[in-house]
């Protein structure tokens, strides 16, 4: 009875332009590595191991990123169009709806990793890479796929949000890394020699030789003295515990999905957390004046912010500013790295800008408020600047922390040079949810909006300006480089703002896309 289910689930997903995009993404973004790490390193006949790196890097992020999000609202959105319980209907239990469902999104995530294979063979044609490496990588990769797939699972069955699978997928991911690093970095100095005991059981040795083995490809291998066959027998280990793992996410989600299928009132202890965390109680009449400014100034704009979790997004990134830099500030060796932090700052808060906007036209179209506004009195310029000014409005507290006090550490250390950093993260303040927006409109489902909007918004015009100057540290090539980025950031925001009015203005989108 499973294999109809895992059938339905292919044609489905043949169905979707997002699946055929999915593998073009994943073979573009190892080219483009490779372009970048040529015009950088060059293709020497003995670069072939630190290319294979670089691409494996490349490759375990695609799959930890994209695995989550593909997999994330698999259950939930049948929970959410009614479906779940014809498939009860059946001899299914919901441990066999839950595999099926694990077995299509894992087939659907190998094709991205097969499709990376004509593109690994490059280092191997250059020479330095070892067939043992190669193992290693495919263990790796695998194992990614497991844990990623174990996170959608769990996220999905326990959200019937689709917003709320997402977040949940990725906070679950992003805890699992930590544990799958832990994991990678027990398996390979267990069996090493040559290390002393201590080394051996410190927990930061071992936290460390995962993320090294996963960041900087297989080559860390050579600093192990471990034989090949204990390698092969570490591997085998690690893919075993990878796929135990995922039959343990599959039970757990099978479970919930069986209590919760059918849908009933919120329990004690939801009401009481929706209650006591969710719900305003200081300044009640101060709340009242000020959304009920929101509301007048801009409807479009209130539509984010009219949730508590639309909210929390402004003063919870606000308050991860701050306390970033109270606990930062005690570190005497903070100024050393300062650039570097704030730069990984300025990156995480656009992630979470391009989460916003490439969900924010989704959530009208589900609930049928965005055929509401077409015909409103609005025009289809209002209902565009108004979601940009509310999605300006939802990120500035924190991006303004955030360029106050990079500008004001620049000024305080005078031989900084972070002018190229902070214009096009200010750019992308500006730009990003133009972008978003259009993509939330054109695509059908969140992910391929999403990944759209980081390809055209951030990926891409990073990649063409390291294109024009690929040695930014000669001339004031940085600045240039940061320059040129954000050139084809704003070429991209107005051409995404002219198809965005046009698909507004000719009602050029789908109504009901989950259907599709």
């Amino acid at each position: 009875m499973v294999l109809p289910v895992i059938e339905r689930e292919l044609r489905a997903c043949a169905r979707q332009p997002f699946t055929y995009y999915l593998r073009a993404v994943g073979m573009t973004a190892l080219l483009v590595e490779c372009l970048l790490f040529g015009m950088n390193h060059g293709f020497g006949p003995t670069s072939g191991n630190k290319l294979f790196g670089s691409l494996h890097l490349t490759l375990f992020g695609a799959i930890w990123i994209l695995v989550p999000l593909l997999t994330a609202d698999c259950i939930s959105r049948e929970r959410r169009e009614g479906t779940l319980g014809l498939l009860f209907l059946t001899r299914l239990s919901a441990t066999d709806i839950v595999t099926a469902k694990s077995l299509a999104h894992g087939l659907r995530a190998l094709t991205l990793w097969l499709a990376a294979l004509p593109v690994l063979t490059i280092p191997f044609l250059l020479g330095g890479v070892s067939w043992i490496e190669g193992l290693v990588s495919v263990a790796i990769s695998f194992s990614a796929i497991c844990w990623g797939l174990a996170a959608g699972l769990l996220a999905s069955a326990w959200s019937k949000s689709w917003m709320r699978s997402m977040l949940a997928a990725g906070i679950l991911s992003f805890f699992l890394l930590f544990v799958f690093g832990m994991l990678v970095g027990q398996t390979m100095v267990q069996g090493a020699r040559g290390f002393s005991g201590t080394w051996q059981t410190s927990s930061d040795f071992v936290f460390l030789s995962g993320f090294a083995l996963i960041g900087g490809g297989t080559g860390f291998t050579r600093l192990f003295r471990i034989s090949n066959g204990q390698l092969l027998w570490s591997i085998s280990l690690l893919g075993s515990f990878s796929v135990l793992i995922l039959l343990l996410a599959i039970v757990l989600a099978g479970q919930k999905t069986r209590r919760v299928w059918q849908a009933g009132p919120p329990s004690r202890l939801q009401a009481w957390l929706q209650a006591t965390f969710c719900t305003p109680i200081f300044w009640l009449g101060f709340f009242r004046r000020w959304m009920l400014r929101q509301i007048e100034r801009n409807p479009i704009g209130w539509l984010e912010r009219r949730s508590w979790s639309g909210r929390l997004v402004t003063w919870g990134w606000f308050a991860v500013v701050i306390s970033f830099y109270t606990a930062a500030l005690g570190d005497r060796n903070f100024f050393r790295g300062l650039d570097r932090v704030q730069n990984a700052m300025a990156w995480l808060l656009a992630g979470s800008l391009a989460v916003s906007a490439a969900g924010s036209f989704r959530r009208e179209r589900e609930t049928g408020v965005l055929e509401l506004l077409l015909v409103s009195p609005l025009k289809e310029g209002d209902i565009m600047f108004g979601r940009l000014r509310g999605l300006w409005g939802q990120f500035m507290p924190a991006f303004g922390m955030l360029f106050a006090l990079w500008i004001f550490f620049e000024n305080l250390f005078p031989g900084r040079s972070s002018a190229g950093p902070i214009i096009f993260h200010l750019s992308t303040f500006l730009s990003l949810p133009l972008i978003g927006l259009y993509y939330s409109l054109r695509c059908r489902n969140f992910p391929a909006a999403f990944i759209m909007t980081l390809g055209a918004g951030l990926f891409v015009p990073v990649a063409l300006g390291a294109t024009l100057y690929p040695e930014p540290r000669r001339f004031g090539g940085e600045l240039r480089l940061y320059d040129s980025a954000v050139c084809f950031q704003l070429i991209f925001a107005f051409l995404c703002g002219v198809k965005l009015y046009h698909r507004l203005k000719h009602r050029a989108f789908e109504f009901n896309h989950e259907s599709k």
